[in-house]
């Protein structure tokens, strides 16, 4: 193996143990917690080394979220395979709803990502290919970007991310239901299609959640 092959080997190595050492802490006490010194020490690698990979926290939480959402959309076109693009679609966004109101560190960690403009920026990006199947089946008069459905889409889901810290208890299930209507109809479906997908969504919560443990756990997997 030529020296610039090891070196490459090497580098990965780093990045990996980075991302594996940050990946738990998040998913253990949360993004604010979490800090560069704690993944120095539980890692072994040096804040240098870090730093020259990733600029800050928030950069190396960006690279986590992205391996999270390809691995989401790989499980979800693999467990519905012979379902319509709409249902995918709303099984990708289930998982993060039905997940925040289990998990409140995940629920802080996906209120970490939508304040990012960085992180949703890449998020947009990311959610436009999983979206078109559906946006390109369908005429739009008010709304002209995908881009821009996904953003709306994505406001959506802050909003029901937020709702958990309020000092009042608020009806979950409904706000739920009534974020994906949002979103369905942002994308083009008529009404009568939305209801059906929400429907869709209550009845499969379990699969969402057992998709969501797996995309979380996905590393545990490749240890094995």
């Amino acid at each position: 193996m030529a020296k610039s092959e090891k070196r490459a080997v090497h580098m990965k190595g780093i990045r990996s143990r980075i991302l594996r050492t940050a990946e738990n802490l998040f998913l253990e006490q949360g993004y604010k917690t979490t800090t560069i010194r704690q993944i120095v020490q539980d890692s072994g690698i040096t804040s240098g080394s870090i730093y020259n990979i990733y600029e800050d926290k928030e950069h190396l939480f960006a690279a986590l979220i992205d391996e999270f959402l390809d691995d989401a959309a790989k499980r979800v076109g693999e467990a519905l395979a012979d379902k319509t693009p709409e249902q995918r679609l709303v099984a990708y966004i289930a998982m993060e709803l039905f997940y925040v109101e289990k998990n409140p560190v995940i629920r802080e960690m996906m209120y970490a990502a939508h304040t990012s403009p960085m992180i949703m920026e890449s998020v947009i990006e990311n959610h436009a290919y999983l979206a078109r199947e559906v946006w390109d089946a369908r005429r739009h008069t008010k709304i002209e970007s995908l881009h821009t459905a996904i953003l709306l889409a994505e406001g959506a889901v802050s909003s029901y991310v937020l709702c958990f810290d309020f000092s009042e208890k608020l009806d979950y299930s409904s706000i739920r239901k009534r974020v994906m209507f949002s979103i369905l109809q942002t994308m083009g479906l008529d009404t009568r299609e939305t209801n059906r997908l929400i429907q869709y969504m209550e009845e499969n919560k379990d699969l969402w959640l057992d998709l969501a443990e797996q995309v979380l756990h996905h590393s545990d997997e490749a240890d094995k």
